[in-house]
């Protein structure tokens, strides 16, 4: 017990006001409740001695602190005196009283008398007694309806006696010894002194403990149901089980489980995957129907027994049929239509090879796509389309495991599905457009899929059991090959399709899409004719790509308006009213005229539709050439050629040299390899400044400005070395670059030109900007040898190894000394 506090220990004479103290930790007692009290403190118990040997009265008071060592000075500032009604004794020599609650007093003052605590208090009077009777009648209502949904029945003569009750605060007693609450929750109701006050506390506590057992009761009154449901449900079932065995119909499977295993009989399947599986239709049997584990073992294994366990199609082995096929559907890419004959021949002769995985890289609308379905009609199989763009999580390829909710297989195991074959065609779309993030990395599950050594035993996460894909022909596409991973890259076939020459695209043109865009847009019967000047206007001045797409969209909009205004003129041409005949009487003088129909077609059959370059520009517009870059006659600029994802194109190269603190000033979307190449480009020129006729102080106290206009567009790589030296070098020596002149190549410290990259599409943009000469690497020669004759035949070509040498190419005879 704690220490008595010394300005307490002295023996106080007895006063009126004045009973022994009993302190409670976890009980309030109010004046009318009845409470049963457990004591077995010692000073407690002195206390309850003392009251029995006189008028059997003690003051009870609410303490806060530790239950086994009371603070007296730690007290409520109110309390109750109570008379003991019965007192018993424990087995733990602890005694147990029933008490009753008197009145509420304020205590005043604690002092001990021979160990004895004692507490002198005063009576509280209030006048507010006789204004609450609406506070008294809110208890009464709201005790009656706690008095319904309590657990523990309250017997009704209790409840209409509390009804009867004028007593204010015998109701405030009475209705608090009902309350099983937690102590904080009756310190407001202590704390206040006004009767009235208490009134309106107590209704407050009762409204929210009949809120909290109303919602107690319905979640218990729904978890009843529920639990009954699924008993009834059980039983049910089981009865049903037994009914149809006394009918002889053991047969009935309410599970499927049956079913499943039928189908399951029926698969090519290992004998452990037969095993694992039959584990699987077992636990979907034993379990309940309605269960969630049911639901998902019945999914999980009909996406097993809907898979294409040991189908294949037979593949056909007919080259001319193929080449045919591949022609066509496609007008050029002969590279990708060579490899494709190759790998026909080659399963003709070993039907058990492997498939190679094929990736076709070039840029946009060059056919990639429609290519791989090519593949498919030729070797007769099922094609399937996977796009990869904008995949970063590593179970779209692997799927997820099956105990997730709405979990399902990969997009490989989806694709099978859906082609019902085990070696159909898959094309995985945008392979380069791959992302990764902290839910994995979808180009390292491709590793497996794409590795004939490993995906004869492809394992989803979802189906747990390794599937064969060897029979599968895997094509990828891809616009950037340097933006796939090197492993994933290491497996895959390089075919490149570049972009279209002026010829071919017009091919293109005439063989396909004509014909296609005539048909999509009702013009099949009429005789429609592209004049050659109308074609190349189109291509030169509204198409400026690598590929067809545009082009494609240019001449569907070239038929769209032909549509609209064949029936636009159909609809409003002389003649269109007619007379009707019959009615020329005078009772229908009003109906002899009438307007033919507005959805009257014109009659296109056998019409003659010339396509001319008039007409081109007058349904497409003015056309959207891009700008000449500047080239003429300009000190500092040089023309360079790069490649990228979406095909080649021509990039201008500006530099000028002014006086100013000395630095290089490089602006525009450049990379780091560019960088790099003009600050190479400028240590040259520095080293043989004699060699170009430089002043030795041509840099001192200057600042060099290169700049690469489209700054919109990011531009990276060592490709433009050779223009950033030229248009550094004309900037220096204020002597402009030869005309109709465009350059690419790698440059190096050491007066060397290494070979680049992309040569048919550096050439084919150009040629679409009508330059006429490229200097390129020497190295590049066998590149340019396989371009095209036309292209060949338009485009002058020359090889350089040396900087130098490409340079006196470059400018005007008598730019450099000697």
């Amino acid at each position: 017990m704690a220490a008595i506090p010394k300005t307490l220990s002295k023996l106080r004479p007895e006063v009126k006001n004045e009973l022994p103290l009993i302190l409670l930790h976890n009980i309030v007692v109010f004046p009318y409740s009845a409470v049963t009290l457990t004591i077995g403190r010692s000073d407690s118990l002195s206390a309850l001695e003392f009251a029995l040997d006189n008028d059997k009265e003690v003051l009870i008071v609410f303490y806060r602190g530790s239950e086994h060592e009371p603070s007296y000075q730690h007290l409520h500032p109110l309390g109750t005196t109570a008379r003991i009604i019965e007192i018993f004794k424990t087995s733990d020599d602890k005694l147990r009283i029933l008490a009753e609650g008197l009145r509420s007093v304020e205590i005043k003052k604690i002092l001990f008398k021979k160990d004895i605590p004692l507490g002198q208090y005063s009576l509280i009077k209030d006048s507010s007694q006789e204004n609450c009777e609406a506070a008294v009648t809110l208890v009464k209502e709201q005790f009656q309806g706690f008095a319904k949904i309590r657990q523990k029945k309250i017997p009704d003569e209790v409840v209409e006696d509390v009804v009867n009750m004028d007593n204010p605060e015998r109701l405030i007693g009475v209705v608090s010894t009902f309350l099983k609450l937690e102590i904080e929750k009756f310190i407001p109701l202590l704390d206040q002194i006004s009767i009235k006050k208490r009134l309106e506390e107590l209704a407050v506590i009762l409204q929210m403990e009949n809120e909290s057992l109303h919602l107690k009761s319905n979640l218990a009154e729904r978890a009843k149901e529920r639990m009954e449901r699924t008993q009834k449900e059980y039983f049910l079932n089981e009865q049903l089980k037994e009914i149809q065995k006394e009918l002889g119909n053991e047969e009935v499977d309410p599970s499927g489980a049956q079913e499943i295993r039928q189908e399951l009989e029926k698969l090519e399947l290992s004998e452990d995957i037969r095993l694992k599986l039959l584990t699987e239709v077992k636990r979907l049997s034993n379990s309940h129907p309605m269960s969630p584990e049911s639901g998902v073992l019945r999914t999980y294994l009909e996406w097993i027994t809907e898979l294409p366990w040991g189908k294949r199609s037979i593949d056909q082995h007919d080259i001319i049929k193929a080449a045919r096929i591949l022609d066509d559907d496609h007008f050029g890419l002969e590279k990708a239509k060579d490899r494709i004959l190759d790998f026909i021949a080659a399963r003709q002769m070993e039907p058990k090879g492997r498939s190679p995985i094929l990736c076709f890289v070039g840029p946009p609308g060059t056919g990639k796509t429609s290519l791989g379905q090519s593949v498919a009609k030729a070797l007769g199989r099922r094609f399937v389309r996977i796009s990869l763009g904008g995949i970063r999580d590593e179970a779209e390829i692997r799927g997820h495991r099956k105990t997730y909710v709405g979990a399902l297989p990969g997009k490989i195991i989806q694709a099978l599905k859906r082609a019902s074959m085990s070696n159909p065609v898959i094309l995985l779309d945008e392979v380069d457009k791959l992302a990764s993030d902290y839910r994995g990395d979808p180009s390292s599950a491709l590793l497996e899929v794409l590795d004939p050594e490993q995906n004869n035993s492809f394992v989803d996460h979802y189906i747990e059991v390794p599937f064969d894909l060897s029979g599968v022909l895997f094509i990828s596409t891809a616009n950037n090959l340097e933006k796939i991973p090197h492993p994933l890259r290491d497996r895959m076939e390089i075919i490149r399709t570049p972009g279209y020459t002026m010829l071919e695209k017009k091919s293109i043109a005439r063989q396909f899409l004509i014909p296609k865009q005539i048909a999509d847009n009702g013009l099949k019967e009429a005789r429609v004719r592209f004049q050659d000047a109308s074609l190349d206007l189109l291509i030169r001045g509204y198409t400026q790509e690598a590929g067809v797409r545009g082009m494609e969209r240019a001449i569907n909009q070239v038929m769209r308006k032909t549509s609209r205004k064949l029936l636009h003129d159909e609809q409003t041409r002389p003649g269109r009213w007619l007379v009707n005949s019959s009615a020329l009487h005078e009772y229908q003088e009003n109906t002899a005229v009438y307007n033919a129909p507005e959805n009257t077609l014109p009659a296109v059959k056998g019409l003659k539709i010339e396509v001319t370059p008039k007409l081109v520009r007058d349904y497409l517009g003015n056309e959207r050439l891009e700008d000449d870059l500047g080239t003429t006659g300009r000190p500092g600029l040089a023309p360079g050629l790069y490649f990228d994802g979406g095909g080649g194109g021509v990039l201008p190269i500006e530099a000028v040299i002014y006086d100013g603190e000395q630095e290089l000033l490089l602006t525009g979307q450049l990379g780091d390899v560019m960088k790099e190449s003009a600050q190479i480009a400028l240590s040259y020129l520095r080293a043989n400044r004699e060699r170009f006729g430089l002043k030795m102080d041509f840099d001192k106290d200057k600042v060099i400005h290169i700049h690469v206009p489209q700054g919109a567009v990011p531009v990276d790589g060592p490709s433009a070395g050779v223009a950033l030296t030229a248009a550094l070098l004309s900037s220096a020596l204020g002597i402009p670059v030869k005309e109709d002149l465009v350059m690419t190549g790698e440059v190096t410290l050491t007066d060397r030109i290494l070979p680049v990259g992309g040569i048919k599409e550096k050439t084919l943009a150009a040629r679409r900007r009508d330059f006429s000469r490229i200097i390129m690497p020497k190295d590049n020669k066998r590149d340019a040898d396989e371009l095209p004759m036309d292209i060949r035949e338009q485009l002058t070509f020359i090889y350089h190894d040396r900087l130098h040498d490409a340079l006196m190419d470059i400018f005007p005879p008598g730019a450099f000394p000697g």
